[in-house]
């Protein structure tokens, strides 16, 4: 630990003092503005930093691998105990609690596909019938649907709360649930949050782009970004 903190210390030092180089050279710019000489000092101290971070890492990374490793073991403990890591008891157990009460959905929803089938059946017997004039047949009828709707209010006292989860059957209701998204939320998030959320396909289209492949879109205009060598 104590070694761990004298190399936190040391690379503090170390980025600081590339961080005060740059800020000196920024001002110059603001002085001077822009020019070959400068342009080049920029050049180099980008690859600077670009070696600074890699020596820095170095310097780090056997203290952050052992705490990445000590992550590892807190994270581990508990997910085996975490109902929704498969491999858990708790998983198991939920999985056993799950289908216990799938069954109870789709024992109530026969049930009252039972009752409603009973309601017809009991409908097309009484039109049959020639004894009973039609005052008598609607109240029977009447009757009929009071124990459909009874039977019916009693399944749904004994209903197992549910969560309704969208499941996508084919690759088409991605894009369904994309602009169901986009119309909701995702038209008022702001740029920052909308290039983070789209980079991979971002980074994709710029991919793209590359071998003369673009977006044929009047909402997205490729802009020429010059390339600076690390």
């Amino acid at each position: 630990m104590t070694n761990g903190l004298t190399t936190l210390k040391s690379n503090a030092e170390s980025s600081l003092a590339v961080i005060k180089t740059g800020k000196r050279m920024i001002e110059s710019i603001g002085r001077e503005g822009m020019n070959e000489v400068l342009a080049d000092q920029v050049r180099a101290y980008i690859s600077y930093c670009n070696g600074e971070m890699q020596r820095l890492h170095n310097l780090r990374k056997p203290f952050t691998t052992r705490l990445t490793e000590i992550q590892k073991q807190f994270v581990k403990l508990e997910k085996d105990i975490d109902p929704n890591v498969s491999g858990s008891p708790a998983f198991e157990a939920s999985s056993l609690l799950r289908g216990y009460l799938h069954k109870q959905i789709d024992d109530a929803m026969a049930a009252e596909q039972r009752l409603v089938k009973n309601r017809q059946a009991t409908e097309n017997r009484l039109r049959k019938r020639d004894d009973i004039d039609e005052t008598r047949l609607e109240t029977l009828l009447q009757r009929a649907d009071n124990r459909l709707l009874k039977g019916q209010s009693e399944i749904r006292l004994a209903e197992v709360p549910v969560d309704l989860i969208p499941v996508v059957t084919e690759p088409e209701g991605y894009i369904d649930l994309l602009r169901y998204w986009w119309q909701e939320i995702g038209r008022n998030l702001p740029d920052s949050d909308l290039e983070r959320i789209f980079r991979p396909a971002i980074s994709f289209a710029k991919k793209q782009a590359k071998k003369g492949n673009k977006v044929e879109s009047i909402y997205v205009e490729y802009r020429p970004e010059p390339k600076i060598a690390a």
